[in-house]
Parts: structure tokens; sequence; C-alpha cells
């Protein structure tokens, strides 16, 4: 099995001082999956702690991963004890080149349980560090997302009901 772990930092921004972002960093065995670019997007991290599917957790900045070359999500799939990705490697590369040789898809499995406090316990981080850090210019949560619209997000039920797929895959 894989380990997660997602940490969160609050930074200043070099070019605006006045101005803050919060960045979630996510690894995975210690490894970081992309490029300095490339942000996690919280609400659909959540999400995929209850969620099978396809989720843009990586992404550009302004929300639209297309702007990094993102052209696949990362797929989640969700078994009573486990919590399975899917994704391209690279995660971003520019549209305008081909795409590398070396490219293929990586696959990951994480104990479910630590998948799901990984996310509970950045995101409220990122809760305590928007609540405590008061900037005189803009705090920046995430792609395309507000601060109030950050202290809404939820860790969604742990509970619902699970059927498996054709690929063995669990979907809710």
């Amino acid at each position: 099995m894989n380990e997660i772990r997602i940490s969160v930092t609050l930074s200043l921004d070099e070019a605006h001082p006045e101005d803050a972002y919060i960045d979630f960093n996510l690894s995975v065995d210690g490894q970081f999956l992309h490029e300095p670019n490339v942000y996690v997007d919280p609400v659909d991290l959540v999400t995929s702690s209850t969620m099978s599917g396809e989720f843009f957790i990586y992404t550009c900045d302004c929300g639209d991963p297309s702007c990094l070359g993102i052209d696949d999500g990362v797929v989640v799939s969700h078994a009573a004890d486990t919590v399975k990705w899917r994704l391209r490697n690279p995660i971003s590369w520019p549209a305008e080149e081909s795409m590398p040789d070396w490219t293929h898809d990586a696959e990951f499995v994480f104990p479910r349980e630590q998948y799901v406090q990984q996310i509970a316990q950045a995101l409220d981080h990122a809760k305590r560090l928007a609540r405590g850090f008061a900037v005189t210019g803009t705090l920046w949560a995430g792609p395309d997302l507000s601060i109030e619209g950050l202290m809404a997000l939820e860790m969604p039920n742990q509970g619902g009901f699970y059927a498996a797929d054709p690929d063995e895959q669990v979907v809710h």
C-alpha cells in the first residue's frame, strides 16, 4: 500500500507581500507527484474522500486544469478498506507540446482510514490558518475558492452505500 500525506501551508506572495495564499501539499510515499505550479483543489480532494469518480485534484491556480495541460483527472475508486488512485504521469504537460515518451499511467492504493484522516486534518488546518492569520491584502484559499467557500467546506459523511462495478472498483 501507498502512504498519502497532506500538509497545508500559508505563504506570503513574493510580488505582493500584503497578499497570502493557502496551499495544500500532497505527497505519496514521500514524493510530490506534481510540478510546483500545479495546485491541489481542496473541493475535489474533500469530495474524493467518500466518492468514486474522476476528480481534478490537481489543477491550475485559476481552477481550470487545462491551463496547465491537465487533461485527465485522478480516477478515484473506493473499496471497503482502500482508496485507489489512477492518474497520468506526468500530471501536467504544456498543451502545445507532445507528451514525452515516458508518459505512463500510475496507480496508488491507500488505506481508506489514513486517506480520509489526512484529508480531514488538512481541511481543519486550512480553516485554522484562514481564521488565525490576518492579511492586509487578499488571502487566496485555493483554485476558484473563496475564504467563505473554504470555511463552508465540510467532510462528507463516511457512511453510504457501496456497489462494485465490473472493473472491480467500488462506487457509491
